[in-house]
Parts: C-alpha cells; structure tokens; sequence
C-alpha cells in the first residue's frame, strides 16, 4: 500500500527488418506452385471451344483422261461425299483442274450452311457451268499449291484448328508436278489423296513423232506416230490405221509399259483432213492424232531500194515478181517499200534490197535477219564501199566496182551447199551459159569465219553468191544484178530454181500446217481449224497433248513423302472425327499446352529469384533476435 503502481511496458518490439528477402521467398514459392500447375495461355487460337473449326480444300480433276469410262462421275460423287462431311461452322472451299484452276466454290462461302444446302449449291453450279472433262492435260502441282496458297491465306484473319486439301485425281503418270518439287510445302496443311481407278485398266495412245520431210509435193504422204501403251495393259496388240480407210491398217505389237515408232501408210486421197487412229484398248479419248495435209505455205517478201522501185520490163522487180509465182510449195505474196521506217517487220519472212541503201538501212536488215529473216541484199554499181558491210556486220567486206572490160562466167560453184545441190546432177549443173556483164567485187578478209560461205565466184576470183549467217536468219549477197543490163541470170532457166532453193534451205518451204495442242489454242478440242492469212488459208491440226495419254497411276503417298507433304492416312484418321467437341477443344488444349512450354520459362524464373534471394541474405547476417519477447518488465 507504500508503493505506486507502474504501468507496463515492453522492453521489445516485433519488427520486419528484411522485407525483401520475404518477398522474394514468398515469390519463389508462388512460382514453383504454378509451375507444377502446367499453364497455358488460354488467349492463343485453337484453345477456344467457340473457335474450333475446320478448313477443308476439295480439288477435283478435270482433265482429259478423266474422260475415261465414268472416272468423271466417280469424282464428283467423291466431292459430295466430302461436302457433306462437314458440319455448320466448317469452311470448305471446291476448284477443279487440269493446267488451269478454276475456283468452283471459295472458302468462307458455305461456313453457315447446312450440309444438304451445300450439296444443293454444288449441283447447282455444275448445272450453270455445264462443267464436263476437258481436253487440256493435268498440272496436278500447280493446282494443289494454289489451293494450299488459299488456306494459308484464309488462316491469316481466322486461323482454323486444322487445314485439310483433298485431291480426287486419277493420279496419271503424265500429269505434271514441277509445282511440288520446286517449293517446300506448308508444314499444317495436310493432304487426302482419293484416287479414282477405270474398271478397264491399260490404255493405247497414239502421237506424231515427225511430219513428211520432202521437197517434192508430189511424193507420197507418210507419217511417223509413237504408239504408248500403259504400263497396266493385259494386252501388246495394236492397230494403226487412217480412219474411215481400213485398208490402211497395219499391225503391231507394243509391249505394257513401251512404246514404239511406226510409219503410217501414205495418206489415202480422199483424206485430206485425215485422221491417223490407233485400235486395240477400251479408252478411245487418246485414239487419233490429225494430221494436216502438206500445203503450200505463204511466203511474205518485201522489195526495197533507195530509188524507186518500178515493175517496168527490165527493172529487177520485173522479173521477181515474175518469177515468185505460187506454185504447190510456195504462195509468196510481194509488197514494196522505198524505205523500212513504217514497215511492220515482224510480218515479213523475206526482205530483197536492191540498188543502194544506207547504213541505217543496213543496221535495221541486220536486226531483221537476227530475228529469223530472210535477207536477198543486190549492191547495185552505185552502192558505197560499206553498204554491205553495214548489213552483215563485218567492216572488213569492202566493195568495189569491178573494172573488168569482158564479161564473168560463174566458177567454182559449191554443189555441196544445199542451194546449189539441187543442181548437182550432170544434165544442169552447167552455169556457163549465163553472162554477167557488170559485177562487184568483194574484198574478203584473209580468214573468214564458219557463218560465211562462198557459194561461187566470177572466174575464180571475187565472190559472185555469198551466205552469211547473221543470228537466227540469213543474208544472201548477189553481187551482180539479175535483170538484163547487168547479167543473163533473171532470163536464164537457173534463176527461179534458185531462189526456191534459197527460200528452201532458209526453211521456207512445203510444209504440214503446224500440229498444236489443245491448250496451245482457243480451240476446247481436237479437230481442225482453217486459218486465214494474207489471203490464203491453211489448215491448223489441234491434236490432245501426248502427256495425258500415260495414263499409269502413280502411288501419291509414295510420292508426296519424297517431298515432305503430309498425308492424312483415312484408317488413322477415323477415330479421331467420332471425338466429341469438349473432347476436341481438350486435346487442343493439351495440343498448345505442349507446345507453348510456359512451365520451363516459370522454372527458371523462380531459379533466379532464388538466385537473387540467396546473394542478399548473405550480403548482411541474420539478426540475432526473432520475435520479441511480449512478457511485460517487472516492476521494481
């Protein structure tokens, strides 16, 4: 009762003195939880239930050899079949192809409708487009990239949770597949190959190897075909024959997996537009090859000078034009020109330059013959010293004026060049008869390359006919004129053979109306088509291209693997369509799970927390004290 009463008091106080280092540890712990959790963002696409869908390409052969027995309503059953598939939300997109792509259906187009509102679209637009096999060959490769360049595409803006390309084909040997093997393909984007298989297996088909080569347009008519027989075939015989004449027909044998060269018979009279047909297979689409008859061909020529060109008798375009006259192996048409400043060249195959010309006129005649023409160049006595040279390009040929009082014969003449061959036998190979009163001469250099060639001279000396190869074309130099006043040449029995012959040599000459193929034209079959030009017609021969006549099936999953396409294999592939979409949206989930990998990037952050903790805590050392003592101080 003496003594007052002291309040109490703490003598400790609880503190935090290393806050970080809490954190930190708290940190870390919190890190290898989630770790162990495994997260993935649920934000990438794919992991969404709402966004899981799939992108499907159907590609659909068109092409000739799909005209086989009903490999072509095989097809388009398979597309349907394909279509209905897919359920509402799906995107489907449908082309057909043979070496061109045509887009039938684009992807995001049926992704609302219903399965049987997809089917009713797809009749619906065979019905408009009265699509049907065409005659073109097949360029498997470009139509397959285009349509994995559509998907990729399509996945840009909303990426699907798979991207699939079905390819219906019959997956011929010919079809062309440089596409692939010249760029990768992408990676997730998958490929099911339908392949389509004829009842009838083996096929014969039939191309030209070589039109008549003949200078005589009476000569009999006969053409070298290649007879292909497929790999599959049960049988080697064959017949070839002109159609309608069975009289014609000859047969052979060509081995399964072979083929074989064989001369026709010569073309009957009364087939002009004749057809050469092949018979021994249940396949007629690649049977016949036409075949044009040999016709006379136009030949375009132009006349051109420095001074004016006059048909009067014993002008040089006199006898020309006299002498150009269509016959059963030419049909020349001559035009004139007194310069070549407004001429369309490209329409010209021969171009004769007579008297003088000038340098610029020498260097466009260059051009021209570079190109492919026909140059017949006549330096009149007034032509400067490089008139010729400017043509030929050589500034060595210097001409000159020939100072000689009597006249030149020809000699030394080359019966060995084809110009000069056709006058080789000993009944008229005499070319002494024809006089030249007036003549150039021609300085040479002392070597002259292989592109010229003297095909004779004036007594043994000058040059009188020389060829000059310039390019793709040629240059024929006369180095007197043909017409009276000059030389007996343009009167003589020698000169329109000789021009035939020169025109011959150059490739102008009795041929075959050009063979093309069906995708080489405007044609959508083969047959024939008459072609206007210059006034005269000729007859063109469209003929199917010899690629789709192999018609052996190649083993896509063979072949794709070489080149690192992905292939869906259908028995591997079933189960997982009967998943349902909760089980769907797991695996994809699992699927971005395993690839994003988040819990190795936790892992290691929380190392280094730890790694940060471990250096501050030995930095300073631990306190002494922990948590203070809250007994109260007794009082004294």
């Amino acid at each position: 009762m003496f003594l007052e009463k002291s309040p109490d008091r703490l003598t400790r106080r609880t503190r935090l003195e290393r806050w970080i280092l809490l954190a930190l540890r708290c940190l870390a712990l919190l890190l290898l939880a989630f770790a162990f959790g495994r997260p993935f963002l649920q934000s990438l696409p794919g992991a969404s239930t709402a966004d899981n869908f799939s992108r499907t390409f159907v590609l659909v052969d068109r092409s000739a050899s799909m005209q086989r027995e009903d490999l072509w309503q095989q097809a388009l059953e398979l597309a349907k079949s394909e279509i209905v598939k897919k359920g509402v939300g799906d995107e489907i997109g449908v082309a057909f192809f043979d070496d061109q792509f045509e887009l039938i259906v684009d992807l995001p187009a049926w992704a609302s409708l219903s399965p049987r509102a997809r089917t009713a679209d797809f009749n619906r637009a065979l019905e408009e487009a009265q699509t049907k096999p065409s005659w073109r060959p097949t360029d498997l490769g470009l139509a397959m990239a285009r349509a994995a360049d559509r998907l990729l595409a399509a996945d840009i803006s909303r990426p699907a949770t798979s991207k699939e390309l079905i390819v219906i084909s019959d997956f011929q040997t010919g079809a062309d597949q440089k596409s692939l093997q010249n760029e990768a393909w992408p990676e997730d984007v998958n490929v099911r190959c339908l392949a389509l298989a004829p009842k009838e297996s083996g096929n014969l088909s039939i191309n030209l190897a070589a039109t008549p080569d003949r200078a005589n347009i009476d000569e009999d008519e006969t053409y070298r075909v290649r007879i292909r027989n497929a790999a599959d075939s049960d049988s080697a015989s064959a017949v070839l024959s002109w159609k309608g004449f069975p009289e014609t027909a000859i047969e052979t044998s060509v081995a399964p997996g072979t083929s074989r060269i064989l001369r026709s018979l010569p073309r009957p009279a009364g087939a002009e537009r004749g057809t050469l047909l092949v018979a021994g297979d249940a396949h007629p689409f690649d049977n016949e090859v036409y075949v044009s008859p040999v016709q006379a061909r136009p030949l375009r020529v132009l006349v051109t000078g420095d001074t004016e060109l006059t048909e009067s008798a014993g002008s040089p375009l006199f006898y020309l034009k006299r002498a150009l006259q269509p016959t059963p192996i030419l049909t020349p048409v001559v035009t004139t020109a007194e310069s070549l400043i407004d001429v369309d060249l490209s329409a010209i195959e021969v171009i004769v330059v007579i008297d003088k010309w000038t340098t610029e006129t020498g260097i466009q005649l260059m051009e021209f013959a570079e190109a492919g023409g026909l140059v017949l160049a006549i330096p009149s006595a007034d032509a400067a010293a490089d008139a010729l040279a400017a043509l030929v390009d050589s500034p060595e040929w210097v001409l000159s004026e020939s100072p000689a009082d009597d006249y030149a014969l020809l000699a030394d003449l080359d019966f060995e060049h084809p110009v000069l061959e056709p006058f080789a036998r000993a009944q008229i190979r005499d070319f002494t008869k024809i006089r030249f009163w007036k003549h150039r001469e021609l300085k040479l250099p002392k070597e002259i390359d292989a592109s010229t060639r003297i095909l004779a001279t004036f007594d043994g000396e000058s040059p009188a006919l020389i060829e000059k190869r310039i390019g793709d074309g040629t240059v024929f130099a006369f180095l007197s004129g043909w017409e009276p006043r000059e030389s007996q040449l343009a009167l003589s029995s020698k000169f329109v053979p000789l021009l035939f012959s020169i025109f011959n040599h150059t490739g102008f000459s009795i041929r075959s109306a050009p063979t093309l193929y069906v995708e080489e034209t405007e044609a959508s079959e083969p047959g024939f088509q008459e072609i206007e030009e210059e006034g005269s017609s000729s007859l063109l021969a469209v003929n199917l291209n010899p690629r789709e006549g192999e018609t052996s099936p190649f083993d896509p999953a063979v072949v794709f693997a070489e080149w690192g396409i992905p292939l869906i294999n259908e028995n591997e592939d079933a189960p997982k369509t009967e998943l349902t979409e909760e089980q769907l949206a797991r695996l994809k989930s699992e699927e971005k799970e395993q690839n994003q990998k988040l819990w190795k990037w936790i892992i290691l952050a929380a190392l280094v927390v730890l790694m940060i903790e471990s250096g501050l805590a030995g930095h300073r050392p631990q306190p002494t004290g922990g948590n203070s003592d809250l007994s109260p101080e007794p009082t004294s």
